[in-house]
């Protein structure tokens, strides 16, 4: 497996050596014991970024979830207020988050089988859908009314102006997941810096990249692209 995903990203370890590395590495800088550090996460709803065999993330607190479709941090600044009533005294908080994609067994960028399934099936099949509405040219303003065109229509928007990009890509869904995935590290970080009080009260890290999903049992993978202290 490992072997097929290095077709598409040269760096990568598993999701639980990433975590597991982040958390001992912040205990070791802040002189803290590790469960006295607080994950909150912001992955897509897909079950397989909550499944805790393929992630086994250090959370023996449990994880504090901020993501929506695709993994944006839909929850916004009261979201992460109270967040930031969750974390232990004298302890830390590490935001783990990205876009996620799948691969199969077999190559097939954007498809896996999941455990039960005698067929492979999308991920991020929500945002499969939509990049094909972001394509299509069919945009329309979001109806504050129907609460249920909103996290997709908001992620439609996003991706607009980067239409060309995406339909210039070899594999136009990865290219969409890591466009996605620069979107929700600029949504994270934002929201830390301008949240009036957490970063005074407490060390915050952020640990992102891009979820890898793999067929029935595999580990899921993580491509890292930021590991660091908040400011």
């Amino acid at each position: 497996m490992q072997k097929i995903v290095k077709q598409y990203f040269e760096e990568f370890s598993t999701m639980s050596e990433a975590s597991h590395n982040a958390v001992l590495e912040i205990a070791g800088h802040e002189g803290i014991e590790m469960n006295s550090i607080i994950i909150a996460t912001s992955f897509c709803f897909d079950e397989l970024n909550h499944n805790p065999a393929k992630m086994n993330l250090p959370s023996t607190k449990g994880t504090f979830i901020m993501g929506g479709l695709a993994g944006y941090p839909f929850v916004g600044e009261i979201g992460l207020t109270a967040f930031s009533d969750h974390i232990p005294d004298g302890g830390a908080a590490l935001f783990v988050f990205g876009s996620h994609i799948g691969i199969s067994r077999t190559g097939e960028v954007g498809r896996v089988k999941r455990v039960g399934q005698h067929r492979h099936t999308n991920t991020c099949g929500a945002l499969m859908m939509v990049q094909d509405h972001v394509l299509s040219s069919t945009i329309h303003q979001i109806n504050s009314a129907d609460y249920s065109e909103f996290q997709p229509e908001f992620l439609a928007l996003r991706l607009l102006p980067m239409v060309e990009e995406i339909k210039k890509a070899e594999v136009p869904i990865l290219k969409t997941t890591h466009l996605v995935y620069y979107e929700i590290e600029k949504e994270i970080i934002a929201l830390i810096k301008n949240h009036p009080t957490l970063l005074s009260q407490f060390p915050v890290y952020i640990l992102g990249g891009i979820v890898i999903n793999t067929d029935e049992t595999l580990p899921n993978y993580f491509s890292q692209k930021v590991f660091r202290k908040v400011n």
